[in-house]
């Protein structure tokens, strides 16, 4: 081959790694572009996997991994993909699930707030049925996403269960760091049997086991505690949730253990 056409080939290479690589780097903090968010740089996604076994869950193109909670297929309005950025734009679109369930993962992902907003992330997503009343609802654990900083209910530290980075309602998060509303934080969240972690950008800010004395005590006193399996399917769907607030979502990435 001749020396130019191994440069050409070489620098094709090079340029197609770059792209697959492009969605899956530590969040921006420049906020551009129509929706208030920073666009890919990257114009097309070329793969659905990325190394390391992970699948992508959301490439900033399209969402057939997701559909509605309630329905076989994706919200045909309210949930918006604008700039690579995946958000709810109209109220009472409902909340979306996985098409696909998952048992050990570990889950990534990047979000951008709102002024006040209020959001969130689910797993262990599936039917979990009262005990006493017999009501049948679609529920799993919450990792917490809310503007702590405007959002009345938990500004100034007052309900830290219902903060950013929170097993909502169970778990307090400790020692963490949440970029204010025009920035954004990186979430993960790991589950390997009973046992759950919540990070928020790079930092491990709570772990806890399901189904154990310390869980069951403190569900017992929040409104789920009717709900006698809520937290603890061995597998469920991941959830995004439709709190009719504005939060933006980017590089959903999420691998099985």
């Amino acid at each position: 081959m001749k020396p130019d056409k191994m440069i050409k080939v070489r620098n094709g290479l090079a340029l197609l790694f770059a792209c697959m690589l492009c969605g899956f780097q530590a969040p921006d903090t420049l906020i551009t572009g129509s929706a208030g968010v920073a666009a890919n740089p990257c114009p097309v996604q070329v793969h659905r996997h990325a190394p390391g076994g992970w699948e992508i869950l959301f490439d900033g193109t399209n969402t057939d991994k997701w559909r509605g909670k309630n329905s076989d297929h994706f919200p045909a309005e309210g949930w918006v993909v604008r700039d690579r950025v995946l958000f709810l734009a109209k109220k009472g679109a409902g909340d979306i699930i996985t098409r696909e369930v998952y048992g050990n993962f570990e889950l990534v992902l990047d979000f951008n707030l709102t002024v006040n907003a209020n959001s969130g992330v689910k797993y262990f997503v599936g039917e979990i049925k009262n005990g006493k009343t017999g009501e049948v609802v679609i529920n799993g654990p919450e990792y917490q996403i809310i503007d702590d900083y405007n959002y009345p209910e938990v500004k100034d530290h007052r309900h830290e269960v219902a903060a950013t980075a929170a097993c909502y309602l169970l778990y307090p998060p400790e020692n963490k760091t949440l970029y204010p509303a025009g920035k954004w934080n990186h979430v993960k969240i790991i589950a390997r049997g009973k046992h759950v972690e919540h990070w928020l950008n790079g930092v491990k800010v709570l772990s806890y086991e399901r189904g154990s004395a310390d869980y069951l005590k403190r569900k017992a006193a929040t409104k789920f505690a009717g709900f006698v399996n809520y937290g603890e399917l061995p597998e469920g769907h991941i959830l995004l949730t439709d709190h009719e607030d504005t939060v933006y979502f980017k590089n959903i990435r999420i691998r099985r253990l």
